[in-house]
């Protein structure tokens, strides 16, 4: 463990003395520096025994190295080369491809390396993988208590924003402004049947926005089921007169450089609904786009609340942010299996957790921002899988860093995942974590903006950093965590006579079960904003809804960390993966 602590004072101090280096000298190529050191601790590592004794010369070696990595690695990521600018430039060009391969490869390589971390340490640093299964242990502990307490904050903030009027406060802040704009509501469907569709619509027909700024648009599928499609159609003509206007799209399949998805069908959508705004002589900055899900209810004053939130930043703020709400999965919450609402749950206030405590926050299912912003910044990446974190990481580089998602707290109801069986809805839900953890396609996109874009190094550097360990934590953590402790005596056997082997199983299911205890705040918010649970239910029935929740660790590994794995494999080897969507079921008694 002191070798690996060593090593690590080593290029984390180093590292951020090169931004000091790198203020004070300017264009100092200080790489070389990082080059003499690393050298001088291999040398000293190997060879220097007889000057340093006891191991000291292996830490001495190791700090050098440490030391000479950090100086590089942050040569390389402010200055984008490490020695020869125009070689490496041209090097990276000439095998463009290969690089790209690489990049993809390295979500799930990173992953593996460290699920298996256990395994091939264990040989030679036992004592090391026992002190990062304490150190993951403590970071599982103080995560869990820190989610806790954003999770209250959001659910009052929650709380607080449905009491407002928004809609009267929209008249009475912007008078002027707030009269010009549209409401554009784009819902792209695919397979979803009526009776998933209709509560949408209705939510929309029935808002507190004046229904004559609302536009709908629905984007159907080509090779959707024309009999269905023909039904939702024809309920649009009845509500077509309750609002400004209803368009329809037909997205077509198979289009070269698109992956068949929402991203693509949404930029079909708008780019055929904007001649028909302009033939209306409405101009495009009057015009505020918000992005639903097929299963997507909102809030009565989300659209007048969004609208507020947008007009409240100023003028040159306000087109490089968009805005969120909170996403409640509790239009069939109690049909659903258990672990189905257990994901439905941690899901969704996971979510409202991030919104309130972090300044990295990535758009997610829904959002809303001016029609000028989207054109702006050129729709969604329309040949990736996961079209919302994409759509942020091309936003925020777009705009060189100034880029940020704004919640209002107005609630989305949405559909957990349910499908006409028990072995349809777990392959459902399996699939549909495994689809949102696709973001990891993004990876090689992300990395090549980093390296062209002219952002805040420091600012850059922190997001995306927090979205490539934010993907592997996702894979590894809960199953390293729960069985790594069990692997390394049976991968080294004298590790069992040592007094840590002894004490970490019992150390860490201590901070495991201190760590159960943050769920309460998830369970106390749960009980809050759930709806009623079904009178006609069994008592065994509400018993059995009440202590749900010991359930969670086997649902973190199963449901939530194997799909997380599955797709970085997926990616590392190469398997693209197309978009699936969720299928969408609910009980016929409550149709």
């Amino acid at each position: 463990m002191r070798i690996l602590l060593v090593f690590f004072i080593g290029f984390m101090s180093f590292f951020y003395f090169a931004e000091i280096l790198k203020r004070i000298t300017g264009e100092i190529r200080y790489s070389f520096i990082g080059l003499i050191f690393a050298l001088i601790g291999l040398l000293i590592g190997f060879l220097g025994q007889s000057y340093l004794s006891g191991g000291l010369n292996v830490l001495v070696g190791l700090l050098l190295v440490g030391a000479g990595l950090g100086l590089i690695i942050h040569h390389l990521l402010s200055q984008r080369f490490i020695f020869f600018e125009k070689t490496e430039r041209d090097f990276v060009l000439k095998h463009e491809n290969g690089f790209e391969r690489i990049l993809e490869i390295l979500p799930g390589s990173l992953t593996w390396l460290a699920l298996t971390s256990p395994i091939w340490l264990s040989f030679a640093l036992p004592y090391a993988v026992a002190y990062l299964i304490l150190i993951a242990d403590i970071y599982w502990l103080l995560t869990a208590f820190r989610i806790a307490i954003l999770i209250l904050i959001g659910y009052r903030k929650m709380e607080s924003v449905k009491k407002e009027d928004w809609q009267k406060l929209l008249q009475r802040d912007f008078p002027e402004e707030a009269k010009s704009y549209y409401q554009l509501i784009l819902v792209p469907t695919y397979k979803e049947a009526l009776y998933i569709l209709r509560p949408t619509f209705d939510a929309l027909t029935n808002c507190s926005y004046p229904r004559d700024k609302i536009f709908i648009a629905v984007g159907f599928e080509e090779r959707d089921d024309p009999e269905k499609v023909e039904q939702t159609k024809e309920y649009l003509k009845e509500v077509e007169n309750k609002v400004a206007g209803i368009f329809t799209t037909s997205h077509p399949y198979g289009l070269p450089g698109e992956v068949a998805g929402q991203g693509s069908n949404k930029n079909w959508m708008i780019n055929h609904i904007l001649p028909e705004l302009q033939k209306k002589g409405i101009n495009i900055e009057d015009v505020f786009v918000t992005t639903l899900d097929a299963d997507f209810v909102i809030h009565p004053q989300f659209l007048s609340g969004a609208l507020h939130k947008y007009l409240s930043l100023p003028v040159a703020e306000r087109d490089k942010r968009t805005f969120t709400g909170v996403f409640l999965y509790h239009n069939n919450y109690w049909q659903t299996p258990t672990p189905m609402r257990l994901m439905a749950t941690g899901t969704s206030l996971w979510q409202l957790a991030e919104m309130v405590g972090s300044d990295k926050y990535m758009n997610y299912s829904s959002m809303s921002l001016s029609l000028k912003a989207l054109l702006d910044i050129g729709l969604w990446i329309p040949d990736k899988v996961n079209d919302d974190n994409g759509f942020y990481w091309k936003a925020y580089f777009h705009f060189n860093g100034d880029y940020k998602v704004i919640p209002h707290f107005l609630p989305i109801s949405a559909d957990a995942v349910q499908d006409t069986t028990l072995l349809k809805t777990f392959q459902n839900q399996y699939l549909q974590i495994k689809r949102w953890a696709y973001g990891v396609e993004h990876i090689p996109f992300i990395i090549r903006q980093y390296f062209t874009k002219e952002i805040d190094f420091w600012d850059k550097t922190d997001k995306v950093l927090f979205k490539i360990w934010g993907d592997l934590k996702w894979g590894f953590l809960a199953i390293f965590v729960t069985f790594g402790s069990l692997l390394i005596p049976l991968v080294n056997p004298n590790f069992k006579t040592s007094v840590l082997s002894v004490n970490l199983p019992i150390v860490s299911s201590w901070i495991l079960t201190v760590t159960f205890f943050g769920l309460f705040a998830t369970i106390f918010v749960h009980e809050k904003v759930v709806p009623k649970r079904p009178a006609n239910w069994s008592l065994f029935k509400k018993t059995w809804s009440y202590i749900q929740w010991l359930l969670i660790p086997l649902i973190l590994i199963t449901i939530s960390a194997l799909p997380a794995i599955d797709a970085q494999t997926s990616l590392m080897f190469g398997r693209k993966l197309e978009f699936r969507v969720t299928n969408k079921t609910r009980l016929l008694e409550k149709i």
